[in-house]
């Protein structure tokens, strides 16, 4: 998507230098300083409109960093004065015999010069607009058919959630004599589905009934072992309401009981979650069970990459290291 981006940019300068060109040459009768000039000028509006475009803008503009913005415009408008002033002032006068600036007001040249830079700015600003609209609506249009293949999935079900559910109430009504393991279990597993079925469509949820989905989820795989299972679960939060995409980190909770080590002491399994302002931090470390196989190895973490990408791109990092024996997943959100 870069690479087209830049081909679309380079096309349209191409198209606009060679129209000036050709207008300075054939109508105007340009010299060799003329066309000299105009050659440098468009290379330097090229620069500004790549690095306010591609840079300046997607870096800054969905964190709101206004000033940050500023400065960099300033900054880099400051640098191709600088940079024309060596080219005209020096290089072109020594090498090519252009005529030097007689009483050169450096004052009024780095006004000029900053003055007719600011449409280069304008049409790298109007640019990065364009593809940042192009993006949002592949993004919106990738989402769709994700939201459609989920239907089609629910669709091929041959049991209806929703029955399910309510039998496992009615199950969770007649354990409570019998046994309080038993009706905790049940109560947690129609838990856990009745947030599935709720949550099909929405693709942000309070980080809170994440972390009791997580839990929830936790409490249920351990009821497979016969002496539970060993693991540390930290959280230091300030901000338990801030919306994160809806199941993204019980996948990597799923991914570890699949291929973990979580029934032994000496090797706990180790959860992190730290939400502070409007990033919210989550890691995991297990070791690998190499005993274990799961022919859906890859397909969670490739599916919740993928919604990463469309939810939140250029706002989250996600590592994942496998090395001796320890497995690893950091994920930061900016959210």
């Amino acid at each position: 998507m870069i690479q087209k981006k830049y081909e679309i940019v380079l096309l349209v300068w191409i198209l606009s230098f060679l129209y000036l060109l050709f207008g300075a040459i054939v109508f105007n009768k340009a010299s060799l300083i003329g066309i000299t000039l105009i050659i440098e000028s468009q290379i330097i509006l090229l620069i500004i409109i790549l690095l306010t475009s591609m840079y300046i803008f997607p870096k800054n503009w969905e964190r709101k960093r206004w000033g940050l913005i500023a400065v960099q415009i300033i900054s880099l408008n400051l640098i191709c004065v600088l940079i024309r002033y060596v080219m005209e002032e020096k290089i072109f006068v020594r090498f090519l015999n252009f005529p030097k600036s007689q009483n050169l007001n450096p004052l009024f040249f780095v006004y000029d010069n900053f003055y007719y830079s600011l449409p280069s700015f304008f049409i790298g600003f109007i640019t990065f607009h364009i593809f940042r609209t192009f993006t949002i609506e592949k993004r919106n249009s990738e989402l769709r058919a994700l939201v459609h293949e989920a239907e089609l999935h629910l669709l091929k079900s041959q049991i209806n959630p929703h029955f399910l559910y309510n039998v496992l109430n009615y199950m969770y009504a007649i354990s409570l004599p019998l046994s309080a393991r038993l009706s905790n279990t049940i109560s947690k597993l129609a838990g856990t589905m009745r947030y599935t079925i709720t949550k099909s469509e929405v693709q942000t949820s309070p980080l809170n009934e994440e972390i009791e989905f997580v839990q929830d989820y936790i409490d249920l795989q351990s009821t497979q072992f016969d002496h539970g299972i060993y693991y540390k679960f930290i959280k230091a939060i300030d901000d338990d309401q801030i919306l994160v995409p809806t199941m993204i980190l019980v996948t990597f909770i799923e991914n570890a009981f699949k291929h973990g080590i979580v029934d032994d002491p000496k090797f706990p399994l180790k959860i992190k979650i730290t939400a502070i302002k409007n990033t919210m931090e989550f890691e995991i470390l297990n070791y690998i069970n190499q005993n274990l196989k799961d022919v859906t190895n890859g397909i969670g973490l490739a599916n919740v990459k993928r919604r990463l990408a469309l939810l939140l791109p250029d706002k989250h990092f996600l590592h994942i290291s496998a090395e001796n024996d320890l497995y690893s997943v950091r994920l930061k959100l900016i959210l």
